[in-house]
Parts: C-alpha cells; structure tokens; sequence
C-alpha cells in the first residue's frame, strides 16, 4: 500500500497515456496519489483526471499557486483556487493547500512578492483547516522564518535540506517529502539525515514526471516508481519495504485526511 504524496498526472507530458500509468501504479500497489496544482490553467486537466478516472488507486488534488507562477497582481492568478477551496465543486473537493511556497532558484527578483503570496494562501489554509504542500527550492530557511510560530500542518515536498532543518521541521510537528532525489548517487548527504528522521513524519513521492529515481534518473517519471523510493528508504532504515510504504501511507492519510481514512488499520493481503 503505497501513496505518491505529489505527482503532477495532469501534465502535457502524461496526456496521452496516464490511464496506463495509473494501471502500472496500482499493479506495484500504489493505492493513493495526491496531486498538486501549479496555477489556473492546470485545474482543467486536474478536473479531467479526477472526474476521468474510475479505478481503484484514490486520487486527491491540492490547490494552490506554485511560487514560480506568482507575478504582479498575482491575486488574480490566486483567485480561481482560492474560490474552489472556499467552495469544492463537483470533480475537485481538496484535501490540501499546494504546491506553495518560494522558488530561489528560478527567481531571485520578487522574493517579496513570493512572500506576500505565500503568506495569503497560508493563512487561507489556516482559516479552512487545511495543511500546506510547501514548494521550498533553495529557500528552506526563509519559508520556516516566514512561518515560525505558526501551528501549521505543512509537508516540505522534494526535501534536500540539513539535519538541523530537517529537525526543526520535525519539531514542528510537520512532514518532510521525500522523492527520487534521494537515490541519486551525488545525494550521500540527504540519505544520511533521512536514515536518521522520525519515521512518524516522512512521505513518499515522485514529482512525477520530473526527478525520476535511479535506474531511470533522465527520463519521464511516474508515480510507480515510488516503489524505488520505498526500497532506498527501507535500506536506510534497515527495515522492509512493507514496512515503510505502511508507515509512509499512515503518515500522509494522518497529514491529508485526519477526519477520514487516518485511523483506518493499513492490511496488506
């Protein structure tokens, strides 16, 4: 029983084949996938997918604006999701306030503005009870300076940071992403704070189609291979893999679903 945290299905690069993809998910038994939105234009695709769909793995969508969308007047770009959190309709009821945050790596020229964003869709998430995918590219420190105090539930998706970070994450009571990023070779340092994390606050995920794990660093990935992800944390855990994807899908069902499935007993056949 696996969950992929954060897969972006409703990309142009998985429109022609995503009902296969999702079939191949579920034959390496992936039961949960939760999908991230990025800005308004991805919304129709997301609704495709979740209205599209009627097989077993259960698909859930976040709403948010990706920090590498946020312009000038970015209320407006907001505007859509945030109406759609206030008010779900029929195809998109979301568990979570995502993918947000700040993007120092592609942008370096609006940091306040990023911030000023950020802050606005966090305290949305606040006010509906929701928690947060943070977007958190070479701006770790400054998101947990901007929320420092909050009593926030948050995940901090693709996690490449420390293991003071990774600690004050976990202080906080919130979670940590972890991805195909963690098999890469030149990642000695990640897989040494992940071997030592609380096994109570960590996901799975992909990023699919980006970050694919080794052997398929390079190509397009998908969801599936969040198995890849499990076997190189079950190895740092010195644990099997059963147990991990156990420990992992009661982590984001504790994050994503508390009021629904997140005291639900987890039984493998």
């Amino acid at each position: 029983m696996l969950t992929d945290t954060h897969c972006h299905l409703y990309a142009d690069a998985f429109k022609d084949d995503w009902p296969a993809i999702l079939e191949r998910a579920n034959e390496v038994g992936v039961s949960r996938i939760y999908l991230p939105n990025v800005d308004a234009s991805t919304l129709d695709p997301m609704r495709s997918i979740l209205t599209g769909y009627q097989g077993p793995i259960a698909i859930r969508p976040m709403l948010g604006l990706h920090p590498c969308s946020v312009e000038d007047h970015w209320e407006q770009a907001w505007a859509p999701m945030e109406s759609l959190l206030r008010t779900p309709t029929e195809g998109i009821v979301p568990v979570a306030v995502g993918e947000i945050g700040l993007d120092l790596y592609w942008r370096q020229d609006n940091l306040d503005l990023q911030k000023e964003a950020m802050m606005a869709q966090v305290k949305v998430a606040m006010e509906l009870n929701l928690p947060v995918c943070f977007h958190s590219r070479d701006s770790l420190d400054e998101i947990l300076d901007c929320t420092s105090g909050m009593r926030l539930r948050a995940v901090y998706h693709c996690f490449s940071g420390n293991q003071e970070q990774a600690e004050e994450i976990q202080r906080r009571g919130q979670y940590i992403g972890l991805g195909g990023t963690l098999t890469f070779a030149s990642n000695r340092a990640l897989r040494d704070v992940a071997a030592g994390m609380d096994r109570n606050r960590v996901l799975l995920e992909t990023d699919a189609p980006y970050l694919a794990p080794v052997p398929h660093r390079g190509k397009r990935n998908e969801p599936g291979w969040v198995l890849l992800v499990a076997q190189e944390l079950a190895a740092l855990w010195g644990v099997g893999v059963p147990e991990v994807s156990k420990q992992t899908t009661r982590n984001a069902l504790d994050l994503f679903e508390p009021n629904g499935f997140g005291n639900m007993d987890l039984v493998y056949a």
